[in-house]
């Protein structure tokens, strides 16, 4: 049984590496499109305009991001849920 707990485990373990990896992608994204503007109380229309072309353009890698993130996470609830099931209300 421990070999099966610990097998479940690492499967929400994976999910979590994902998690961190999408988490880092959707970060660097971000970073590159606002660091212009960091620090600028108030941007000039050049930034403004550059941030807002590098969103538009990157808006369906973000948006892709964002659901892979969503569907992770829900498929890491589901794991963790039938880990507990079959673990712990199983040994009740």
């Amino acid at each position: 049984m421990k070999n099966n707990l610990d097998f479940d485990l690492s499967e929400i373990q994976t999910l979590n590496e994902t998690q961190t990896g999408l988490l880092a992608t959707l970060d660097d994204t971000l970073a590159y499109i606002l660091d212009p503007l960091a620090g600028d109380k108030y941007p000039d229309d050049s930034k403004q305009s550059t941030a807002v072309y590098e969103l538009v353009r990157d808006h369906q890698a973000i948006k892709a991001l964002l659901r892979c993130l969503k569907s992770t996470t829900e498929d890491q609830a589901d794991k963790l849920e039938a880990a507990y099931q079959k673990y712990v209300e199983g040994a009740e």
